[in-house]
This record gives C-alpha cells, sequence and structure tokens, in this order.
C-alpha cells in the first residue's frame, strides 16, 4: 500500500457493519484491539512503510461502532479518538510531548470545521503519516551530533524568527562554514533549506488555522508576502490560497 492508497481508506458506516455483523452471526464489526496495537506500534516506531503494509488488509473498508447518530458526527468522533489515540503511541516513541499534543489540537479544530466525510477521513490518514514521519525525525535526532542536535534546538525553538547561519554558528561554538559543512554531512540537505523547509510546514499548519499571508509572515519571520508566496509555491507547487482551498 502506498500513501495514495492510505489517503482512500473508506470508513463504513456503522449501519452497515453491524447489518454484516449480523448475517455473519457476530458482534458487531470493529477494528480489533490485535490490529490496532500493530497499527499504533507503527507510530511508535516511527515506520511508515511498516504502517502501509499493517492497512494493506483494510485498503477497502474499516468498520467502527456507533459513536453518534449523525453520519458527519461520526465520522468527527472517530477521526478525534483515533488521533488521540496516535498522538499517545506518538509520544511514547519519542516525539516531544507538547509537540505531539499541539498536533494533536491543531487536528481536532481543522476537523471540527470539516462538512466532509471523505475530507474527514484523507485528513486523518495524513495526520497518522505525519505523526509517524515526526517520530521517525526525533529518532534519528539521537543519531546525530551534540552540534547537530543543538542547531536542530535552536532552529526548533527561534523558527519564528528571522534565523541567520551565523547566528546558529555562534550558540553551536563553530564557524558557520564548518556548521554548514557538518550539517550537510549529517542531515543531507543545506541548513538554509532545512530551514526554510520547516518555515513552510509550519505555515501549513497557520493557514489551516485561518491566518492570512501577512499574518504567517509576522509569525515565521518571513521579509515579505511575496516572498512567503514563491517560496511557498516552488516547494508545493501552489499558492497558499490554493492549498486552503484544495485541503478544505
Amino acid at each position: 500500500m502506498n500513501k495514495a492508497q492510505l489517503l482512500n481508506i473508506k470508513v463504513l458506516p456503522h449501519e452497515v457493519t453491524k447489518s454484516i455483523s449480523s448475517q455473519l452471526g457476530i458482534a458487531e464489526s470493529h477494528l480489533s484491539y490485535k490490529v490496532e496495537k500493530r497499527l499504533m506500534t507503527c507510530i511508535a516506531q516511527g515506520d511508515v512503510q511498516k504502517l502501509f503494509e499493517e492497512l494493506q488488509v483494510f485498503s477497502n473498508s474499516i468498520g467502527v461502532g456507533e459513536m453518534s447518530a449523525d453520519n458527519l458526527n461520526q465520522y468527527k468522533y472517530m477521526a478525534v479518538s483515533s488521533i488521540t489515540l496516535a498522538t499517545r503511541y506518538a509520544i511514547e516513541g519519542g516525539l516531544n510531548e507538547a509537540d505531539a499534543y499541539s498536533f494533536s489540537d491543531m487536528f481536532i479544530r481543522k476537523i471540527d470545521l470539516m462538512k466532509s466525510p471523505d475530507k474527514i477521513i484523507s485528513s486523518l490518514a495524513q495526520a497518522i503519516i505525519e505523526l509517524t514521519n515526526s517520530v521517525a525525525e526525533e529518532k534519528s535526532r539521537l543519531k546525530y551530533s551534540p552540534h547537530i542536535r543543538k542547531c536542530i534546538a535552536y532552529i526548533n525553538k527561534n523558527i519564528n524568527k528571522k534565523i541567520s547561519i551565523k547566528d546558529i554558528s555562534e550558540q553551536c561554538g563553530l564557524s558557520a562554514d564548518y556548521l554548514s559543512h557538518l550539517f550537510k554531512s549529517e542531515i543531507g540537505e543545506n541548513l538554509s533549506s532545512y530551514i526554510l523547509k520547516n518555515k513552510l510546514e509550519l505555515s501549513k499548519s497557520l493557514l489551516l488555522e485561518g491566518l492570512d499571508n501577512h499574518k504567517i509572515c509576522q509569525a515565521l519571520g518571513f521579509s515579505s508576502q511575496s516572498h512567503f508566496i514563491s517560496v511557498f509555491k516552488k516547494q508545493y507547487g501552489i499558492t497558499p490560497k490554493q492549498f486552503v482551498l484544495y485541503t478544505k
């Protein structure tokens, strides 16, 4: 199973799973504890590929119990309960607790505004992928040298400011050239590109929160709205406005 397939998983309405279970003479269909444990363990291990493999058996549909008589609320409640559980496993996997809960809160606020069950499922799948990748990144950081861990920590702490390589190198006690070389060697990408990528990833969350381009530039230290729009489109192939429209 690939990412596209994961994002298209369907959840059977409760009345359907209830009918199927009745015909088979078994209890109402729920995701079994063993399967749930395997899936959530993938998150804790930061293993996206394994997550896809475990979901292969459910590529057509997943049944859930009745949580609301209203169909839209049924999907919302399912998504909230799922992300809550996934967040706990992500924390167990080493993800920073504050970051994990912040991610969960943002996702729940986003889901609360949605009107389409398909969008809810797609957003849940995407959130689980992001959580799993975040755990993987956190685990990989443990392999980095102390200088690079300090560098990444500084970037994360000051992501809302204009960050220069000179500022970071001074914090790490290294020359700018040597830090850039070390970062490229260990991380596999340029330091400046890494900073921009993280700012842009955060900007997507802020866009979904309802912030406009001007406020995002203020929040993340972009020099101008035109610069923000330009680098956003270069990174993702669409403008910030289009991103918001496509994700609603």
